[in-house]
């Protein structure tokens, strides 16, 4: 796990400022990712550069290069099925009692095979291949977007890449976040994948204009092999690692199933359970039975507002806001992991995306197929009821089921351009067959959710603590084996229930949803700093506040007249992020 970027040297030497402090500037900007070694490699028309965090072969470095001169490489993240690899690309690598560093696997490959081998790797990875000879770079990347990528591109050619935004800022990135992308982050929560456009370059947080496929996660397979099976094969690659192995245990259906599986296999590791404090403990309660059940050693990480500390540090790291604020509940797990010495955790990512298993997704199948007009909702309510009324009358109905603010909030809060909503993801909402329905909910979701906003949260609050994250379900034996079913057929974990029902207590699959999610509602009706901040006058000033309607909001929450503690938590993550810009600036 690492941070890495690459930049074209001939686009370095037309920006401002001295090309040699650009690297040293974007090195240290992706230092919190990879403490244990940064280096820069300059080769050819290329200068590639790698903070890494060592979990294989921890004597070898980042990038890696070949002697003749020709070929470099670096990565970010792992190849999960690096054994299988490794015995076809360098056979006499499997005598060594451990693996080398999988960064010499993509190098290799596109060596021996040419840069399509890079649709070979799996798991959650970005890598980058440069070859002096021909002046060319091949980057590919896991196809759910696990590992973050940020490419700037010039005319459509790519001059520059980087895990991080401040990274690819300091090679010359320009930066200035589209309307649509704010307007969503107080709608979703989360900004999208263009960050800046203009006549010539574009930043966005996608793979385009490198011309290499995705790893084979998304390649079709003749026999998709049955979930199970499929699932334990992927709990076995991303647990098959020398370093200390942990998981996340919310007691939930997904982490349950994992800590199941690990059980199966023998693999006995430390599950660390969040708990806000004042919160019920039900769920706790849960995963203590499940971690008993398996033999695995539950820890118990408790935080009460002090986990709201963490996010100034969080956001200047990631250069961009933070709209989950689950962010921080998983930053406390991962620290505390890190603290026991964890190198790896476990997470049940990518679970509820491919088979339905949120509220939003039934309430999906009950909308009617008529868009209707429902005036008598409440604008201010972000309750059960007026969220589904408000759906039936949107174009995109599961665009607007996915809404954390409610509209009076933004009309009488915010100054956005109301026009510019922007699309969540390519194509208007289905309202026709349930299949389609839920087959543009699982766009909505791959597309948007899933790569805006939770795996960004897991690889900010996992790399901030120096553990790496890694997800199961995000495997491509197990995408491809639910792809092989109809939605219908995946609706409410369908596969999880059956395969997992009989091994773990009913009460895991009976219970409420709540995963690491924190009490913001509860919370900003107390005494909290968050709330000095939306009241300071800096913030009030800005231009996308109106400020008698953030006074109006703050009323309205805390006499409990609305529950708006997403919405004012987005305010003060927004805040937070442009004070880390203008201090970036000074």
């Amino acid at each position: 796990m690492c941070g890495i970027f690459g930049v074209r040297r001939s686009w370095l030497a037309r920006q401002p400022g001295d090309a040699k402090a650009s690297l040293s500037s974007a090195l240290d900007a992706l230092r919190w990712r990879g403490r244990d070694e940064a280096r820069i490699v300059l080769h050819g028309d290329f200068a590639i550069g790698c903070a890494r965090l060592a979990i294989s072969d921890r004597r070898s470095s980042q990038p890696v290069s070949r002697r003749d001169g020709r070929w470099v490489a670096a990565l970010n993240g792992a190849v999960t099925n690096a054994r299988a690899l490794w015995a076809d690309a360098l056979p006499a690598a499997l005598s060594r009692r451990a693996l080398p560093n999988d960064a010499w696997l993509p190098l290799l490959l596109v060596q021996a095979r040419g840069p399509a081998a890079l649709a070979d790797l799996r798991g959650h990875h970005v890598c980058v291949v440069a070859d002096a000879a021909r002046d060319e770079w091949h980057v590919s990347r896991d196809p759910f977007g696990e590992k973050p990528l940020f490419v700037l591109r010039e005319r459509g050619e790519p001059v520059a890449f980087a895990s991080t935004m401040p990274a690819l800022r300091a090679l010359g990135a320009p930066f200035s976040l589209p309307s649509e992308a704010t307007q969503r982050f107080f709608r979703h929560g989360a900004l999208g994948a263009l960050l800046h456009r203009s006549a010539d370059i574009e930043v966005a947080d996608e793979l385009r204009g490198f011309g290499i496929p995705v790893a084979s996660d998304t390649q079709p397979s003749a026999q998709p092999m049955p979930f199970a099976a499929a699932l334990q094969r992927a709990v076995a690659r991303c647990a098959d690692v020398d370093a200390k192995l942990g998981m996340f245990l919310s007691g939930g259906i997904d982490s349950s199933c994992l800590a199941a599986e690990l059980g199966a296999q023998q693999r006995r590791v430390r599950a660390y359970q969040f708990l806000a404090k004042g919160e019920p403990s039900d769920e706790r309660e849960l995963a203590a039975d499940v971690a008993a059940r398996f033999g695995h050693e539950l820890v118990r990480v408790d935080s009460g507002t002090e986990a709201l500390d963490a996010l100034p540090m969080l956001t200047a790291h990631w250069g961009l806001p933070l709209g989950d604020p689950s962010v921080l509940a998983a930053y406390a797990v991962a620290r505390a992991a890190a603290a026991d010495g964890i190198r790896v955790m476990l997470s049940g990512e990518g679970s509820d995306e491919q088979m339905f298993g949120y509220a939003r997704h039934r309430a999906l199948l009950r909308m009617p197929n008529v868009r209707m007009s429902l005036p008598f909702v409440s604008n201010w309510s972000m309750g059960t009821t007026s969220r589904a009324l408000r759906a039936i009358a949107a174009e995109d109905p599961y665009a607007a089921l996915l809404e954390v603010t409610p509209p009076a909030f933004w009309s009488d809060a915010l100054s956005i351009d109301g026009a510019a909503q922007g699309a969540v993801a390519s194509g208007v909402g289905a309202r026709g067959a349930r299949d389609e329905r839920l087959r543009h909910a699982a766009k909505v979701d791959r597309e948007f959710y899933l790569r805006s906003d939770l795996l960004p949260k897991l690889d900010v609050a996992t790399m901030a603590a120096q553990v790496e994250g890694r997800c199961p379900f995000l495997d491509g034996d197990v995408a491809r084996a639910l792809d092989a079913m109809s939605p219908m057929q995946r609706l409410g974990k369908a596969p999880l229930r059956s395969a997992y029902a009989a091994k773990l207590p009913h009460a895991v699959f009976a219970q409420r949803k709540r995963g690491f999610a924190l009490p913001l509602d509860r919370w900003f009706r107390g005494e909290l700093p968050m709330l000095d901040l939306l009241r300071d006058q800096r913030t009030r000033q800005r231009a996308h506040l109106r400020a008698t309607g953030l006074d109006r909001a703050i009323d309205l929450h805390r006499s409990r007249r609305a529950d708006l503690g997403r919405a004012l938590y987005l305010v003060a993550a927004f805040e937070i992020w442009l004070r880390t810009e203008d201090a970036r600036c000074a």
